[in-house]
């Protein structure tokens, strides 16, 4: 009886932490700064890959700095984007200096990008999961506008999904 109830209990334990184990979440991204002239939208797409969309309606041509842009995590960890100019196709390693991506006046960018520490999660299509859901994370994208760093500031929270 005890063998029955031991094997029993490690099966349910089991299953409990598989439960556990598969709650995913879909970060939703949230404009929180917007800049003038200039319409940013950022969207998570899958497995930690973001794509940023911008809309430069100034009468300069403007750059979006990878340099000066940054993911913080919901613990407060701040980590270096990578961009991906092709999501189907990742660099061999992370770089260590970018490009900026320049947006002439008028124009439209569209681009993705990464976290440097889940590159390789995303690499293998996994979604790497926040340490704390019910915190937010944040998006910094720096740009150079008429010869002024400014940075645009999303939000990104984190929705369950059934």
């Amino acid at each position: 009886m005890f063998r029955f109830s031991a094997g029993l209990s490690s099966i349910v334990f089991a299953a409990l932490l598989a439960g556990c184990a598969g709650v995913k979440y879909s970060p939703m991204v949230t404009e929180q700064k917007s800049l003038p002239d200039v319409s940013v939208r950022v969207s998570h797409q899958a497995d930690g890959i973001y794509r940023v969309q911008v809309r430069n309606n100034t009468s300069d041509n403007i750059t979006l700095q990878w340099s000066y842009s940054a993911y913080v995590t919901t613990g407060g960890e701040t980590i270096r984007l990578i961009n991906i100019p092709d999501p189907d196709h990742f660099p061999e390693g992370v770089p260590t200096e970018q490009v900026p991506s320049m947006v002439v006046r008028g124009g439209r960018l569209t681009t993705w990008f990464v976290g440097e520490s889940w590159i390789d999660y995303a690499r293998r299509g996994v979604m790497p999961r926040p340490r704390d859901s019910e915190s937010k994370a944040g998006i910094y994208l720096g740009f150079i506008i008429k010869g002024k760093k400014v940075y645009w500031k999303g939000e990104v929270s984190f929705v369950p999904q059934p």
